[in-house]
């Protein structure tokens, strides 16, 4: 199947979660992590799922699915294991142009959730398209190896420099006779401007051994270095009552 991987914006997104068990648990987490607005619909729940409600987290209707529960809602998540629910809360959905997910129900299913590996502000989501769960758990177990501190701590950093780079783009357009709206904010022949992949070439081996020592003052310094920002040079573009 042709699925389009994406990572969607769902802070205060009213999100219906049709069912209280432990499939219910996998999914309500993550949804209340990502601020989503959770409307959770089932007779009873788990204690772990009935915490978030108890907790205000999620909006709880203490019975089973009704018709019209999918209305002003921008997704649909169902966790039960009775295809007639699963049918019937995805046929509402569909009718109404909402997006549905259905646990392991492929034919009531829009959409499939990926297995997310995440440290700080990196996620990395995977999915074999429910081919193989067990190839998706030995990816996830990989992929949790390689998102250590170390690549936490550069993607924070990259992060820093990145804002200390725009700061500089605004100055040097300041300047410029022929600075363009953003994107792009430098005009075409600025020599501070920062090409996307000098971005992946400056994290060079050294400086991933200054993270792995937490030098991260010499990190800093070497990528901005790599990046040819150490100071703003000259444009010939550049006013010449502002030189």
């Amino acid at each position: 199947m042709g699925y389009y991987p994406i990572f969607l914006e769902l802070e205060n997104v009213p999100v219906l979660l049709v069912g209280g068990g432990h499939v219910a648990l996998e999914k309500i987490g993550r949804l209340v992590d990502s601020g989503a607005r959770v409307t959770l619909v089932a007779p009873e729940l788990i204690p772990t799922v009935r915490a978030y409600a108890d907790a205000g987290r999620v909006r709880w209707l203490p019975r089973p699915f009704m018709d019209g529960d999918t209305g002003g809602q921008r997704f649909v998540f169902v966790a039960t294991d009775n295809g007639e629910v699963n049918r019937r809360v995805a046929d509402e959905a569909r009718a109404a142009g909402i997006l549905v997910n259905a646990a392991d129900d492929v034919d009531n299913c829009d959409f499939i959730l990926p297995s997310v590996v995440r440290k700080g502000s990196i996620q990395i989501a995977s999915s074999t398209a429910g081919t193989s769960p067990a190839m998706a758990r030995w990816l996830r177990e990989r992929l949790t190896e390689f998102l250590n501190d170390d690549i936490d701590i550069l993607a924070t950093l990259l992060g820093e420099i990145r804002r200390e780079v725009r700061v500089g783009d605004r100055e040097c357009a300041g300047r410029c006779e022929r600075a363009q709206t953003p994107p792009p904010l430098l005009c075409d022949i600025c020599p501070n401007r920062v090409p996307a992949d000098r971005w992946q070439e400056a994290i060079d081996g050294e400086v991933m051994r200054q993270i792995a020592a937490r030098d991260l003052d010499g990190a800093r310094a070497r990528l901005m270095h790599n990046l040819h920002r150490d100071a703003l040079v000259a444009s010939p573009t550049w006013r010449k009552a502002a030189q």
